[in-house]
């Protein structure tokens, strides 16, 4: 067929097609887009197009070479993953002329390890490989892997491989296993520092450890003491103890006593740091309980004073920390070092919008930005530099609306809202999700419990709601390891009467899940007589990551109570006051520690009655010999207010 011929033909069959009329099924809009998302997708199928031509040595155009073994691969496939090998075959290199790759000095089973990793995205990683492994991604730059290996290193830290997993990430400059070496170091600092391994260190890799905040020291003498061991038993290196070491020590947070140990031989030092530049060490800090329900406790005519009560464990001191103003129903949430409060009602009935926070090194309290919206009893809970307030009263109604603080940028900004107005429900984050546990909600303009839960998932943006065959309402909700913990009491359960939560009601970011649990499978209950028919005691539950009901180490709570104060401090649980079934409030305290099977009461009791709706939190302070060196600190404020000592056996 000559080509004036085919051309014709072309022509006619291009003109005959588009006389054809566009047919589109009954069923189908002409202006949709047909969505791939069943199908297997394009990447998916190209990598194992890939694996297939890597196993079958097809189409290969350059080969890798070790001592015993050569192996056929592919260009564009090494350099799509590592920069070392897109800069050799882009360059004039003789690899990318010859076509070979000499790793003479890599073991075949380790290259052969890496090339499995490269084509399938799978590679096997024990403790006889890890280190070799790490080392040869690090060399060839594949990030993957070398994020792999540093992932299964971070899990093996121990007393026994934590200074070489150290050393390794130091020498390859690996940011994230390096720091989880150091805080692992920081956290057994004075034992760790009288092996003496510490001793061998190279001055490069010891000045990051002694440069760290993450060193759990009471005092900077010592490290001031290991620094001098450290030199004594380098000094055939060094003459005097390197100006590099002598700059990791914080001599401004010395008391005049411990200065006079040190200042003959680092008066220079001394007399030349700039305190501003420095932080407190991690051990520096002491956990205080803070108790949120601000109201004028004194009763001082002349100049109110507006209290939140602090509680130290350890010495079983409560004392008072003055704010600014009167406050509550507000919602506080804690970190590090920072106290932030939001919302709440003033003194005159009339809902806030103010967010504070207190800084317990500078011992001030600031004013941030406002809320978008005044609200009370909504969700406060903190994850990523973000404090995240979700639903609540405006004065009104029952809103639905969220909004996050971002720390970084000083300024609020919205989310996706609830999938349905709630408030007066628990708050809890866990490995980036928000938990919403119970509440109260409106369904035709009347107020009704929520049967369910919700989870709002910041990676993705989305909201999950989980049913529950159960009332919860002012549920004390905390982390727990891997997994949410729930201690609510006065729960009612719905055995005939439950309606499941209707999907359609809300907008695009609504996921809907059905999960029902067994109640009876899952909660510990405890039996009271004098319990209201149709509802369960005090119960302790827990929830998972995917929202599912899991194991619960925690035993059964031996009040009845609602409106606890939830709070962990270390490895305890602490619930604190709340509403009893026999009398308005309670003033008690309980604690429990893994490993327990009760509650321990303790023999504290709360300083005043507190109202139902208040929070409790774990605040990091400065340990209190510090306070008189903080430059800029204000005048201590957190007073003494009585002292009885527990038990403690944990």
């Amino acid at each position: 067929m000559n080509s004036h011929l085919k051309s014709r033909m072309a022509s006619r069959q291009l003109v005959t097609m588009e006389n054809v009329p566009q047919q589109f099924p009954s069923y189908m809009d002409p202006s949709e887009e047909l969505s791939c998302g069943d199908h297997e997708s394009v990447e998916s199928r190209l990598i194992k197009g890939l694996r297939e031509l890597y196993q079958a040595e097809e189409l290969c155009d350059t080969t890798v070479v070790t001592e015993s073994r050569r192996f056929l691969c592919h260009r564009v496939v090494l350099s799509s993953v590592s920069p070392y090998f897109r800069a050799m075959f882009s360059s004039s290199m003789r690899e990318a002329e010859q076509g070979e790759v000499v790793l003479a000095d890599i073991p075949a089973p380790v290259i052969q390890t890496v090339l499995n990793f490269i084509y399938t995205g799978e590679a096997t990683i024990n403790l006889d490989t890890v280190q070799e492994l790490f080392t040869v991604s690090s060399r060839l730059q594949i990030v993957a892997l070398q994020d792999l290996c540093s992932s299964y290193l971070n899990k093996t830290l121990n007393s026994d491989s934590f200074f070489w997993i150290y050393r390794l990430a130091h020498s390859h400059n690996c940011r994230c296993l390096l720091e989880a070496a150091i805080q692992y170091i920081g956290c057994h600092f004075i034992s760790i520092s009288k092996e003496e391994d510490f001793l061998q260190l190279d001055l490069k890799e010891l000045t990051p450890i002694l440069s760290s905040d993450k060193l759990m020291v009471s005092s900077e003498l010592d490290v001031y003491h290991l620094a001098q061991r450290w030199w004594r038993f380098n000094c055939c290196r060094y003459t005097s103890i390197p100006e590099e070491l002598a700059k990791t020590i914080r001599f401004y947070l010395m008391s005049p006593q411990e200065l006079k140990e040190v200042e003959e031989e680092f008066h220079k030092e001394i007399s030349s740091q700039q305190p501003l530049s420095f932080q407190l060490r991690q051990g520096m800090f002491e956990d205080r309980i803070i108790c949120m329900d601000i109201m004028d406790r004194e009763r001082n005519i002349l100049k109110k004073d507006y209290l939140l009560e602090t509680y130290n464990p350890v010495s079983g001191i409560w004392g008072k920390l003055p704010f600014p103003k009167y406050l509550s129903d507000s919602r506080v949430l804690v970190e590090g070092r920072y106290l932030y409060i939001s919302g709440g009602k003033n003194e005159d009935e009339t809902l806030t919008d103010e967010l504070y926070v207190y800084d317990s090194v500078m011992n001030d309290w600031s004013r941030l930005p406002s809320m978008r919206v005044p609200k009370v009893n909504h969700g406060f809970v903190a994850h990523a530099q973000r404090l995240y307030a979700l639903g609540g009263w405006d004065g009104r109604e029952i809103i639905n609306y969220a909004e996050y603080y971002s720390v970084p940028e000083n300024c609020w900004k919205s989310l996706p809202n609830l999938p349905l107005r709630l408030h007066d429900f628990g708050c809890a984050q866990l490995k980036g999700k928000l938990y919403l546990i119970g509440g109260s909600t409106t369904i035709s303009k009347s107020i009704v419990k929520h049967l369910g839960f919700l989870i709002y998932d910041t990676a993705s943006e989305t909201w999950s709601h989980f049913p529950l065959k159960m009332q919860i309402s002012s549920a004390g909700a905390i982390k727990l390891s891997d997994k949410i913990l729930v201690i609510v009491g006065y729960a009612r359960t719905y055995q005939d009467r439950y309606e499941p939560f209707d999907p359609r009601a809300t907008d695009q970011h609504f996921e809907h899940k059905y999960y029902m649990p067994h109640a009876s499978a899952q909660f510990y209950k405890y039996s009271d007589p004098c319990a209201n028919p149709g509802f369960i005691p005090t119960i302790c539950f827990c929830l998972d990551s995917e929202g599912q009901f899991c194991n619960c180490p925690v035993p059964p709570f031996p009040e009845n109570i609602k409106s606890p104060g939830v709070v962990k401090w270390k490895d305890r649980i602490y619930v604190m006051g709340g509403i009893g079934m026999r009398e308005f409030n309670d003033k008690f305290m309980y604690h429990w520690a893994p490993g327990r099977t009760t509650w321990t009461k303790g023999v504290v009791e709360l300083p005043i009655l507190f109202d139902d709706s208040f929070g409790c939190v774990t605040l990091e302070v400065p340990l209190e010999h510090f306070h008189s060196l903080i430059l800029g600190r204000k005048v201590t404020r957190i007073r003494p207010k009585r002292q009885i000592f527990e038990e403690e056996s944990d």
